[in-house]
């Protein structure tokens, strides 16, 4: 049982307003036209009241980019904080149709790694009832909105009241 709290972290939609793709030179640019990371602060503010929270990195991004590479996009506050990612899970087919693929993957993550103490700040967590890992599993999971990431001030209200709580 690992009793180290873990925040699991997506980019797209979280950390940043939009969905990124990379480019035929290897630059990254977003859909929004907003920059990369730019509620990036935000979370690391939030997290300087819980410093033994580690990141486990759950962004599609680890599909098309070495994870050394991943993570050296986030500023030295976040990037020190990640211990691991979720890539090496692939979900079912099941959940990949019904739109559950991140939850998924997440509680499958907390699952194997005996998780106690855990949150999930993502732009993709539906159907969090439906991969629970414990009897409050859906209060695992905050559900933020894609074109507001971590700059809504309602989400940011309750992942600070989560992360109260749960580290």
């Amino acid at each position: 049982m690992r009793h180290a709290p873990i925040l699991f972290v997506d980019f797209d939609g979280t950390l940043h307003a939009g969905n990124a793709y990379l480019d035929r030179e290897g630059g990254i640019t977003l859909d929004s036209g907003r920059p990369l990371f730019e509620f990036a602060p935000i979370l690391a503010d939030l997290l300087s009241a819980h410093p033994d929270v580690e990141i486990v990195l759950t962004t599609s991004w680890l599909d098309r980019l070495p994870r050394g590479v991943v993570i050296a996009y986030l500023p030295p506050a976040l990037s020190q904080r990640v211990v691991d990612t979720t890539a090496a899970i692939k979900p079912r087919f099941g959940a990949v149709r019904d739109g559950t693929a991140r939850t998924y993957v997440i509680a499958k993550y907390a699952h194997e790694h005996r998780l106690v103490n855990w949150l999930a700040i993502d732009d993709s967590v539906y159907g969090a009832h439906a991969h629970s890992v414990s009897a409050d599993g859906d209060d695992h999971y905050l559900l933020l909105d894609s074109s507001l990431g971590l700059s809504d001030e309602q989400m940011l209200r309750s992942t600070s009241s989560r992360a109260s709580e749960v580290f």
